[in-house]
């Protein structure tokens, strides 16, 4: 009788720990889905506003340093200065806006690289235009609010280009 309860106590923890073994998936799995969903939870998505300061530092700012700031550095008081957010929001002598938020249709930027209105033969030179793919790109960022960091990532040098031919 004492040998068929120690077999019996025996199966019984033998029972108990397979049955520890085939939860413990779902003992790993449960806490492990519980912290991702509170990761999820907390993490904050890119916003727009930092998807459009990157598009201006990585594909703006390249654009305007190589094909704009040849002229418009700031040195001739009478054009537009594009070397930082402050003078590059600066109104035109007539009262437009170079750079309207939101606006793109309304930026005399947009007007003057698509070789429109006014500009048809000046920017950036009558030789060197803007392809379509970096009009669009100026188009986006405007259209995203026009982002421009202050300080130091926001001020812009001219690059060397076939434009300074």
């Amino acid at each position: 009788m004492a040998r068929f309860s120690r077999m019996t106590a025996a199966k019984t923890v033998i029972n108990s720990r397979m049955r520890l073994l085939q939860s413990l998936p779902r003992l790993v799995l449960i806490p492990a889905v519980l912290l991702w969903l509170a990761h999820c939870a907390t993490s904050t998505p890119p916003t727009a506003s930092a998807t459009a300061e990157k598009l201006f530092s990585h594909e703006v700012k390249p654009i305007l340093q190589q094909h704009c700031l040849r002229c418009h550095n700031g040195a001739a008081p009478d054009l537009l200065d594009l070397s930082n957010r402050a003078a590059a929001f600066m109104p035109h002598p007539s009262g437009r806006a170079y750079i309207v938020p939101g606006k793109p249709d309304e930026s005399l930027l947009i007007e003057s690289v698509s070789r429109e209105g006014l500009h048809q033969r000046m920017m950036p030179r009558l030789l060197v235009t803007l392809t379509d793919m970096e009009i669009g790109t100026l188009r986006e960022w405007i259209e995203a609010g026009a982002p421009w960091p202050t300080g130091e990532p926001g001020n812009l040098r001219h690059r060397a280009s076939i434009e300074d031919r």
